[in-house]
Formats: structure tokens, C-alpha cells, sequence
């Protein structure tokens, strides 16, 4: 009896031990495998044609790459009453070596066809939208589309899907002589005027490009660990890009200019490769040294203390907001430029955001946050005015940055000075693009002496003997100039026509050069008829 009762008893464990291993081993292998999916459940294989990138060859895939897939009756066109089984926009994720999704799909007893796309994103009304604003992430941008799965039936689960690139690729080899690569280190490369969005169209397999879209494009950088980088852009197809200037800008203020060669409209799925190169610090193979934008002066080098500071807008990081020269033991910018055009123009109120610059260490900005209270008379006058970026909260706030104000005789700022800054803007809405460079100049050619003002904290900062501005009107092809230059004091007109002159004589009293993109007769005279 006892025995029997020892028999029962390890049978029993044994039971409990076989339940417990397989327990074990099927967890662990749901562990590995976070996709446990039905025999019978649709997969895709999937393969990239005709083109490489850089970041998938051929069939090769990222694990975790995730597509948009559509089933839809057979024969029928891709819309909403012709979905099968709810899948509209379906993720499948690449693991191993196929295309699964967690929500597992079946094939029904009707015959569907398929339509997938790289990467999953957001589809209204059938629309993948279009940006290549940001550059940062290539393989974001790698639009691909695949049309060839029809009339798959029932017992089908492993279906292949043939994908084709729909953007443009222009990659630029940049190559550096005597170790020069080392001063390049944070390049930013410009692509100026290209067509930045559009919708593709899933049910037609199209691209339309949004006409109004264009802006200049950062491109994406890459060091390629042998003494030269690559440039890539991802752009729309129909681009046309002959005789485009490049823009490079390096950490140190140095700016370069590359001419594209003739290139063919940029074709679908296409990638273009160019060379060019830097030659111990000066530019060659086309290169020149030039601007990244027209409104930014020259600037041969800088001086100790002097920083070249760029802006872009806080709601459109791609989109340029001001730039300025900027000395940190002077406190102030002797320059700020840039553009004007009716986007920056808008109905945003003040807002009065004084704050410092957070492109500059507070230490060498004034604290102005109470205005020049102990120097009565002056303001916290604006290089940049705060009006001529009202087209949102965030861009008018960008303007009471402290390394944007001086310290302006009052009168001067709310008189003809303000008055000019309301001309400015309505010679704006009457020209293409209006090209700014607005100065605060702490000494003169018979005055090198600097006078100091008090800020919050009994710091001094200078302050300027003279503001001028700089203009360059674009209309059409066509390019207009004209300067002035006040004294910082209450001024003895009350018309700011009579501190006009040429831009090329604002030239000669500053020593800058403005506008360097222009030829010198455009800078040398002044159409009454444009600037009447």
C-alpha cells in the first residue's frame, strides 16, 4: 500500500514538472519572439528596387522599420468602401525576415490586392503628407510605395511587396586639403529655394508638390572618417536644380558658395553625386568665398571677442529669423540682418519678452530687464524691431533678446527713427523680398573713444555713437539700394529722407561691406522712383 501511495506520488510530480518546463519554454520563446502570429496570418516579404540609399541595399531592412498597409477588394480603387477587414493603415514591423503585425490579418474568401508604404505615418483622406523641412533623419524621409500584391487569395500568407522610391536624393562629397576638415566640424550646408512639402497619393501612387512650399533646407552632414564629409538632401522630384548655390557656413563665420553644374530635373527615386573642395582654407572647384544669406555683411575674420550669431524662427527651425555681429566685452551686436518679407508680418501683439539671448552666455549680455533706469533719456532701443516680426507670439518674442538692444536716445527711437522702421515695412508689402542690416557703431574714425552706459547690474556696456541701416529691395530680378546713418542724439530733422545716402558710402564710414553678393553700381546709387 505504501508503495502505490509512493507511485501516485511521483507520477503526480512528474505531471507538475512537465507542465511547469513547458510553461517555461513557451514563455521564454513568447519572450524572444514578440510577434507570435497565426500560420495562416498575412506576412510580407518585401524587397527595395531599382535604387540604394545608405540606409537599406537592396532587400535589407532595419529591424523595427514599420510600414502602412491597405487591403482592398481586388480590382477595386483604394477608398474607404472598398477596405477589407478594417485594414487601412495597418502597421506591419520588419522582424527577422519578414513584414508582421501584432493584430494578426487573414486573407478572406475574396480576393483583395495590397498597398503598403515606408514609413508608416499619418494618411488623411488617403494622403501621406510630404516634408523634407528637416533633414536630420534620411531614412524619415525615404518615401517608398509598393502597388504589385493583386488578387492575392486564401492560403497566400507570405506576400511579396516590391517597393520604389518616390523622392530624390543629391548627395555633395566635400573634400579638405592639409587637414582643413578640422575647422569643419559643425558645417551647416544650405540648399536655398527648393519645394519643401506635398501629398502623395496612396490610391494613385502620385506625388503633388505644393507650389508654395519653397524655402532653404539644411542639409544632413556626415563625416566619413577619411578626411572628407558628405552632404546629403532628400528633395522632391521635378526639382530643378542647375546653377543652384550651395551655402556652406562653418563654425568660425566662414562661408563658401558652390555653383551646382547643369543638372537634369531631378527624377523619381533617382540619387545624383557631386565632388567639391576646400584647399587650405580657400575654396576650389567653384567654390567662392561668399554669403549664406544676401542681407549678412562680409566678414573677412572676426576679432577677439566678436561672435557671428544665426537665428532661425523658434516655430520653423529651417526658416532664418536675424543674424548679427555680435562683441561679447562691448555687450552689444554692431549688426543684426535680415529678412523681411510679409510671412514675418502678422497681427501678434508685443510682448515685451525681455530676456537673454540663449545663443550667448548671459555674462556677456547686458541685463536690461529694467531698462536704462539710472540713464535717463535712453531706451532699450531695438536693432531688429519688434514689429517686423508680429507673425507669431514666439518669432516677437525672439526680439527682445538683450544682444538685439542698445542703448538709443529716446527721441531718436520713438521719432524719425521709428518712423523709418514703418517705412521699411511698407516698402515690404510693395517688393518681393526687403534685405535689412540694421548697425549700432560704438566709435567713429575721428572718435575711437567708447562711452559706457549702466545696465541692471552697474555693468558697463557701450554705447553707440551712430545707427545706420542698410536696404536692398528685390523686385522681380531686379535688386534696389539704399542706406542712412543717424547720430545717436535728439536728431535736428524730423525727416529721416534727409540721412540718406548710398549704400556704398555707408560702406566707407563703417568699413562694412554690405549686400557682398551685389555688384558695386548697384550699391552705388539710389532710385527715387523705387524709394519714393
Amino acid at each position: 500500500m505504501l508503495k502505490k501511495i509512493i507511485r501516485v506520488f511521483f507520477n503526480r510530480l512528474s505531471a507538475v514538472i512537465y507542465v511547469l518546463l513547458f510553461l517555461f519554454f513557451a514563455f521564454n520563446a513568447c519572450r524572444k519572439n514578440p510577434f507570435i502570429t497565426d500560420e495562416a496570418a498575412v506576412q510580407f516579404t518585401a524587397t527595395i528596387v531599382a535604387h540604394v540609399d545608405d540606409r537599406a541595399s537592396g532587400t535589407t531592412w532595419e529591424e523595427a522599420d514599420k510600414i502602412g498597409v491597405f487591403m482592398f477588394e481586388s480590382g477595386k480603387k483604394l477608398q474607404s468602401n472598398t477596405i477589407v477587414n478594417q485594414v487601412y493603415n495597418q502597421v506591419f514591423t520588419f522582424y527577422g525576415d519578414r513584414f508582421k503585425s501584432k493584430a494578426n490579418t487573414y486573407l478572406p474568401a475574396q480576393a483583395v490586392d495590397f498597398i503598403a508604404y515606408y514609413p508608416h505615418g499619418t494618411i488623411t483622406d488617403d494622403q501621406y503628407a510630404v516634408d523634407v523641412i528637416d533633414q536630420s533623419n534620411p531614412a524619415a524621409l525615404d518615401l517608398m510605395y509598393a502597388n504589385n500584391a493583386k488578387a492575392v487569395v486564401m492560403g497566400e500568407t507570405n506576400i511579396p511587396l516590391s517597393f520604389e522610391r518616390q523622392l530624390s536624393q543629391v548627395y555633395i562629397k566635400l573634400m579638405f586639403t592639409n587637414g582643413e576638415k578640422s575647422q569643419y566640424d559643425e558645417l551647416e550646408v544650405m540648399m536655398p529655394n527648393v519645394y519643401t512639402q506635398g501629398g502623395f497619393d496612396l490610391a494613385k501612387g502620385k506625388l503633388t508638390v505644393n507650389s508654395t512650399s519653397k524655402k532653404a533646407i539644411k542639409g544632413n552632414v556626415t563625416d566619413n572618417n577619411d578626411g572628407t564629409v558628405t552632404i546629403g538632401f532628400t528633395l522632391l522630384p521635378g526639382e530643378k536644380l542647375s546653377d543652384k548655390k550651395i551655402q556652406f557656413l562653418t563654425q568660425h563665420g566662414d562661408r563658401f558658395t558652390w555653383k551646382l553644374p547643369k543638372v537634369p530635373v531631378l527624377g523619381k527615386g533617382k540619387r545624383y553625386f557631386y565632388e567639391a573642395h576646400i584647399d587650405n582654407g580657400s575654396a576650389g572647384d567653384g567654390i567662392v568665398l561668399s554669403q549664406p544669406f544676401l542681407e549678412i555683411p562680409k566678414m573677412e575674420s572676426l576679432n577677439k571677442g566678436e561672435v557671428f550669431i544665426q537665428h532661425f524662427l523658434p516655430d520653423d527651425q529651417k526658416r532664418r529669423n536675424y543674424a548679427m555681429l555680435y562683441d561679447k566685452t562691448k555687450k552689444m551686436a554692431y549688426w543684426v540682418a535680415y529678412p523681411m518679407h510679409k510671412s514675418y508680418l502678422g497681427n501678434a501683439k508685443r510682448t515685451d519678452s525681455w530676456q537673454y539671448d540663449p545663443e550667448i552666455s548671459s555674462a556677456f549680455q547686458p541685463s536690461l530687464f529694467k531698462g536704462f533706469g539710472s540713464s535717463a533719456g535712453y531706451d532699450r532701443g531695438h536693432q531688429l524691431p519688434s514689429a517686423d516680426r508680429n507673425f507669431s507670439t514666439a518669432q516677437n518674442k525672439t526680439t527682445f533678446y538683450f544682444s538685439n538692444i542698445t542703448a538709443q536716445v529716446s527721441r531718436l527711437n520713438q521719432g524719425i527713427w521709428a518712423n523709418l522702421e514703418t517705412k521699411v515695412r511698407t516698402w515690404t508689402a510693395q517688393c518681393d523680398t526687403m534685405y535689412v542690416v540694421t548697425g549700432a557703431m560704438p566709435t567713429t574714425s575721428t572718435n575711437p573713444a567708447i562711452d559706457y552706459i549702466l545696465d541692471n547690474n552697474k555693468a558697463d556696456i557701450a554705447k553707440p555713437k551712430y545707427y545706420f541701416k542698410a536696404l536692398a529691395m528685390k523686385k522681380g530680378s531686379n535688386y534696389y539700394t539704399i542706406a542712412y546713418k543717424m547720430d545717436n542724439e535728439v536728431p535736428s530733422s524730423t525727416k529721416f529722407e534727409a540721412y540718406q545716402m548710398t549704400v556704398n558710402e555707408l560702406e566707407q564710414i563703417t568699413g562694412f561691406t554690405f549686400f557682398p553678393d551685389l555688384k558695386a553700381t548697384q550699391k552705388e546709387s539710389i532710385d527715387a522712383k523705387i524709394w519714393k
